[in-house]
């Protein structure tokens, strides 16, 4: 029998690198996630024949969550996006630990601070490249435990 997923069984992550190499951080407290990928099309009209094909393929990622003290997330893409820098933002199957990640052009930051509700984040981004598939072996941990 299939098993249908839930949406807490794919969780995102970026790489972040420092002197000592990268590391792979999963953002704390997620909310929501998703990934698009779309194709123009090329339409074809000739005395033979008509159809369409593909034209250019493209793939956007959104995340959401909640914004949480001590998270590297949160500088870290502020910092990329003023340093126009690309991030390596991996989408994880936690049931099977096979990822597939790429080079994202952040297009959209976005912090929310209603009063009475928790500070929220979004992200937009688009694909700059190829996807790699990437087996992990341990999957990055969230947020810590609250004291």
């Amino acid at each position: 029998m299939a098993m249908e997923y839930k949406g807490d069984e794919v969780l995102f992550a970026v790489a972040i690198s420092d002197e000592n190499g990268e590391t792979l951080v999963r953002p704390f407290n997620q909310t929501g996630g998703s990934t698009n990928i779309s194709a123009e099309s090329i339409d074809l009209t000739t005395k033979d024949k008509t159809g369409s094909d593909y034209g250019s393929v493209s793939q956007e990622v959104s995340l959401e969550g909640i914004v949480t003290e001590g998270d590297p997330f949160v500088s870290h893409i502020k910092k990329a996006i003023r340093n126009k820098e690309f991030v390596k933002i991996y989408e994880i199957d936690t049931r099977t630990k096979e990822a597939e990640h790429g080079m994202y052009m952040v297009s959209s930051f976005e912090r929310t601070y209603s009063n009475g509700e928790f500070a929220t984040y979004s992200l937009s981004g688009t694909l700059s490249g190829e996807v790699t598939e990437e087996a992990l072996v341990e999957i990055p941990e969230g947020a810590p435990a609250a004291e």
